[in-house]
């Protein structure tokens, strides 16, 4: 049941409005009303007319016996025969209307309900047509009313409510469905037009909105592509700072001087890193932070090579970072590497650096540890008044971070271990 339930929702959806389902305004909405009319009239048709048909077949009225069987045919007729136009689907069925109320009034006077079908041939017309139908409607009422009339007068049909006044009584009583028919054709339109209204002004502000909104796109992919042409151009920049600092580090004879111009340099290069990542993923607010760790370390090697022979071990897990918190971490990064690169292994030593990477809790915890001889016994990094330490303790301080910079108890070499809370807020480098 279920199935044949789908199948004739589907047949009867085609045949009333598939055509139309793009209409605009009230005639969307009529072939709407039409098609949901249709859709179930044919089932309280039937659970109506079998006993209606069999009541009056023993009550001797065969002509309205056969008028409620033709009714119930037709009913279907309209809702599934594919080859009629939507239009004349509905001027059918309001023919329809007309043929059950002239029964009822014909074969059943006072006892029937065709008054009450006149009216809802207007209604149904206002509700499925344009406003003229209806006022045509009325017209016809009235004049199936006056026929009935005289039918009444010439003494064609029976009319025993009043034996005096017949003619008289059925046009009191008729007078009513008249007048109901005429209210419709006035105040239906009024409400349809409220309606339209209502329409014209929704899509007016649908299409406000969706200029709105395009205006916006358009406002937010400039800005897309002026924030990421500005992350190319700060990375260039600093580029080619970078490249006349090792230039000038090439140049300088005095050891202690070419060292700190090497370290600024690894410095700006680490920024310069983070604009080119944040320029090539599109991202301006986050990046990941894991894969700028491998580049910033290749980035740091390539540069420092000076003959040690150093082996990178990465346990890093995807994080997304806060470019606020990725910039001053990195920078962080960049001085214990340096520190780890210069200072854990001569030239022509075999080492290791681990950088292990996780989160959890909302935390970030970063470990970088190589396999150098470690501090010596009397080292205390917490007074120690180099460039390098005086920059990690101020990053961490920015970061809120906590941190430790010490040898390690198990084995040889030196751990650098730091934790802080990963922010949700997006950010720019400017922040």
């Amino acid at each position: 049941m279920t199935k044949l339930w789908k199948l004739y929702k589907s047949r009867v959806y085609k045949n009333c409005i598939g055509e139309f389902s793009q209409s605009d305004g009230l005639d969307f909405w009529r072939n709407k009303l039409f098609y949901t009319i249709i859709l179930y009239l044919p089932l309280l048709a039937m659970i109506l007319l079998i006993p209606s048909i069999i009541m009056t077949y023993f009550m001797n009225l065969l002509g309205l016996a056969v008028a409620y069987a033709i009714f119930a045919v037709t009913i279907l007729f309209i809702a599934l025969y594919r080859r009629m136009l939507i239009k004349f689907r509905k001027y059918f069925f309001l023919a329809l209307l007309y043929l059950v109320a002239i029964s009822l009034i014909f074969f059943m006077g006072k006892h029937g309900a065709g008054l009450t079908y006149l009216f809802g041939v207007t209604v149904f017309a206002l509700l499925i047509l344009p406003v003229n139908a209806g006022i045509i409607t009325v017209v016809i009422n009235f004049g199936l009313c006056c026929i009935h009339a005289i039918l009444i007068f010439n003494g064609f049909v029976d009319y025993p409510l009043r034996d005096s006044f017949q003619v008289i009584s059925w046009f009191l009583i008729s007078g009513n469905s008249i007048l109901l028919s005429t209210m419709a054709v006035i105040f239906m339109p009024m409400l349809f037009s409220g309606l339209q209204n209502t329409i014209i002004e929704q899509r007016e502000l649908e299409s406000k909105l969706l200029l709105h909104q395009n205006e916006l796109e358009s406002s937010l992919s400039e800005k897309e592509t002026l924030l990421a042409e500005i992350h190319h151009r700060v990375k260039n920049n600093l580029a080619v700072v970078s490249g006349m600092l090792q230039l000038q580090s090439y140049k300088e004879t005095n050891d202690q001087i070419r060292k700190k111009l090497m370290d600024s340099t690894l410095r700006i290069k680490s920024m310069a890193g983070i604009h080119e990542q944040l320029y090539q993923s599109h991202s301006f607010s986050n990046m990941a932070f894991d894969t700028g760790l491998k580049n910033l370390v290749n980035t740091i090697l390539e540069t420092l090579d000076d003959g040690r022979n150093i082996v990178t071990e990465f346990n890093l897990e995807p994080i997304l970072l806060n470019i606020n918190q990725a910039i001053p971490c990195s920078l962080i990064v960049n001085e214990v590497l340096t520190n780890s690169i210069k200072h854990a292994f001569e030239q022509g030593d075999e080492g290791v650096i681990s950088l292990n990477l996780e989160s959890g809790d909302g935390n970030l915890r970063l470990q970088v540890i190589d396999n150098g001889p470690g501090f010596p016994e009397d080292y205390d990094n917490k007074n120690e008044n180099s460039l390098g330490m005086e920059l990690i303790r101020t990053l961490a301080l920015q970061l809120d971070a906590n941190y430790k910079y010490e040898s390690r108890v198990s084995n040889s070499g030196a751990i650098f271990e730091i934790e802080f809370e990963m922010s949700d807020s997006p950010g720019s480098s400017g922040g």
